[in-house]
């Protein structure tokens, strides 16, 4: 249901498929709000009875003029009262939206109010929500700390896709809340760089509260998607999607939602395991470990996270060997075992932490996208695009399958710096010291394949009282496990190869050219390159990251910044009241450091009095001075008072309170006046299918 405004007539359809034995429905709408505790109510208005469920839609003409107190809700299509009673009636549920194609609210009004109680609130959430990626690149890459967002993915292809975010081409979540319970969207043009909400509607915002909720899940402020849709979607809805982005009040709710445009942000370091196996460590050292059996690719943090990865030998050939299966945890988090399956390509499973002995497979078909303990697991498009897996440590997986081999990338969080063993290496920046044995001996960088084979690679065989993997039926640690299996460990010319191909798909690639001999399939070699060629992509973009200095804004101001990398460009604007001391603009240089200038200072109209905050800015170094301060009332500030709250590229001034809550100070709302737009598609289905609160369409 698309409207900014009261609507009197309109269809509503749905999906006739949905249910086998019902004839016909009610057509209700739904409530939800948080006060004092959570409700979700209904039906607060009966839209149609008895309608027959096999046509699939029904025009509504005219509603009943009620005042139902809920800004936010669904639409059902009921099956209508039987025997049962509404506890066991099927429904269908719209996404949940903003109601006010029913309320039919004064938007300006609305938003005024929003922002009069929103200015005493705390801004704490800001200062502890994560930093956004600065480019697409690099928040395709970030899995452990992002994830996309359904409603503007680049990989989903729907004329829907990305609607309420125009300018966007694909926009990412924090996968976990912050210490404080908030969430963070990045969103990215259409040239990869990231969006400043200030300046667009495509931008992503600081979310208050996170929208996969936190625990205790049932309480006000803590409930999945809904509590976050209440405070930061349903005000971006009114003040910026109804409004305009040229309209002050989406101009405060970027101030009041400001984006992180990747100040402080540092990406994060790859490993891969892929192909016949060819391993790259965090520290970018690739070489080739052909063992049979079940071993560790990555212990973390002494046994806080650990991956390992099971190896066979590939259908087909006796010369090599490919990772056939992972299982992975992170400290206390349900365990994760994904391996290859022939008819779905790779298969997941999940077993709870509470429970030592049961794995339980997890149905993508059901929902792409699953939460567990510790852990998320997604599965959209698994052929093409692979299974993801988050741990809420920073941790993300991409497990892909092809002609029956997986290929494991890993994306670390910067607490993993100096803690890693394995194979995957010891990430500390030093390439040379990768090789270290379980018993603590580093091995030269220099040996040879063969070398690597017995000295290194078997020596992290786990054993069967370590293992994380899921066995099935009549199977187990031993079985796939052969301590005697020898590879081929240099590559020599398979007679039934055309060794021109070789040459022409691999070129000089040792890895390439490894794969093709040794397996004979061209398409698996050039598996193995794409594999590798993402991975090098992650790792040349980190090596080249420059980013700048965090930049302060003038007092009563806020400094607008496209974006803190290489390139980007801030501009400094001035609250109500208050004008520019002079007009410049700074660029972020390749060296990481501003351009040189002054930051302006935001001076009283009236009086051209200065006010408290002034900055120098010059090669990256910033001073600041403050002062006493009047506001445009004549009130007196202290030094406290004047201190903004400094996040990504705003500088929220607690003076803007004072002046923003005589505006807008809290009002009795006036009578409905038919203006409004409810943004269905801002919403989800929520990440676990077992939570029981409308939120899909079906």
């Amino acid at each position: 249901m698309e409207s900014n405004q009261r609507e009197s007539y309109f269809e509503i359809t749905w999906n006739t498929y949905a249910f086998e034995s019902v004839d016909e429905v009610d057509i209700v709408v739904y409530g939800y709000r948080e006060d004092n505790d959570v409700e979700f109510s209904g039906p607060l208005v009966v839209v149609a009875l008895g309608i027959d469920y096999h046509l699939g839609h029904h025009s509504v003409s005219g509603l009943p003029d009620l005042d139902i107190h809920y800004d936010v809700g669904v639409i059902g299509v009921m099956e209508s009262e039987g025997q049962g009673g509404d506890s066991s009636r099927a429904a269908l549920w719209s996404r949940v939206h903003v109601l006010q194609w029913f309320n039919g609210d004064d938007v300006t009004f609305w938003c005024h109010d929003w922002i009069g109680k929103e200015v005493r609130s705390e801004f704490y959430f800001l200062y502890v929500t994560p930093p956004c990626p600065c480019t697409l690149d690099q928040a395709q890459i970030d899995i452990g700390r992002f994830s996309p967002h359904p409603l503007c993915d680049i990989d989903i292809s729907s004329p829907s896709n990305c609607i309420h975010k125009p300018g966007a081409m694909h926009c990412v979540r924090a996968n976990t809340p912050s210490q404080l319970g908030g969430g963070q969207e990045c969103c990215y043009g259409f040239d990869g760089m990231i969006i400043n909400v200030f300046n667009s509607l495509g931008g992503g915002y600081s979310h208050r509260y996170h929208h996969g909720g936190v625990n205790p899940y049932g309480e006000p402020q803590k409930v999945p998607y809904l509590s976050h849709f209440l405070v930061d979607i349903l005000p971006w809805t009114y003040c910026c999607s109804y409004g305009g982005p040229q309209h002050s009040e989406c101009t405060f709710f970027g101030l009041l939602r400001p984006s992180q445009t990747c100040n402080n942000y540092v990406p994060p370091p790859p490993a891969l395991g892929n192909g016949d196996p060819h391993i790259s460590t965090l520290d970018s050292t690739t070489y080739t470990f052909n063992g049979h059996g079940e071993f560790t690719m990555l212990n973390a943090l002494n046994d806080i996270f650990i991956l390992q990865a099971r190896a066979a030998p590939l259908v087909g050939t006796s010369d090599a060997t490919v990772f056939v299966a992972m299982a992975a945890r992170f400290g206390d988090s349900d365990v994760i075992h994904v391996q290859t399956n022939e008819r779905r390509v790779l298969d997941a499973y999940v077993r709870l932490a509470e429970d030592g002995q049961n794995f339980t497979r997890i149905d993508f078909d059901q929902a792409s996208r699953w939460s567990y303990s510790g852990v998320s697991v997604t599965g959209r498009n698994i052929t093409s695009d692979g299974i993801i897996v988050a741990f809420d440590g920073g941790v993300g997986l991409n497990l892909k399958a092809s002609e029956g081999a997986m290929s494991i990338l890993l994306v670390a969080p910067d607490s993993f710096r100096g803690q890693t063993q394995g194979l995957m290496g010891t990430w500390n920046g030093n390439p040379s010291d990768d090789f270290l044995t379980p018993q603590g001996s580093f091995l030269s960088p220099n040996l040879t394949t063969e070398q690597l084979h017995y000295q290194f690679g078997l020596l992290w065989e786990i054993d069967a009282a370590e293992s994380l993997f899921y066995y099935e039926l009549g199977t187990d640690h031993e079985s796939h496990t052969n301590r005697n299996y020898t590879p081929v460990f240099e590559p020599v010319a398979n007679p039934s190869v055309n060794q021109s191909l070789v040459v022409e798909v691999c070129g000089g690639n040792p890895f390439c050219i490894f794969d093709y001999q040794t397996t004979g399939s061209q398409s698996f070699a050039q598996n193995s390159v794409e594999a590798l060629v993402q991975y090098q992509q992650a790792v040349d973009n980190r090596a080249s990251f420059v980013s700048c200095p965090t930049l302060p804004a003038p007092a009563n101001g806020s400094a607008i910044v496209t974006t803190y990398m290489s390139g980007g460009v801030a501009r400094f604007v001035c609250d109500a009241g208050f004008v520019l001391s002079h007009v410049v603009n700074l660029t972020c240089q390749s060296g990481g450091t501003w351009s040189d200038g002054d930051t302006p200072a935001c001076i009283i109209e009236a009086s051209g009095q200065t006010i408290p905050m002034t900055s120098d800015v010059t090669k990256g170094h910033v001073t600041e001075t403050f002062k006493t301060a009047r506001t445009p009332t004549g009130q007196v500030l202290s030094t406290p008072a004047i201190i903004g709250i400094s996040f990504g590229s705003v500088i929220l001034i607690v003076v803007i309170v004072l002046i923003v809550v005589q505006i807008c100070g809290p009002k009795k709302r006036p009578p409905s006046i038919s203006k409004m737009n409810p943004a269905m598609d801002q919403a989800e289905v929520h990440e676990n299918p077992t939570y029981v609160h409308a939120e899909s369409s079906q």
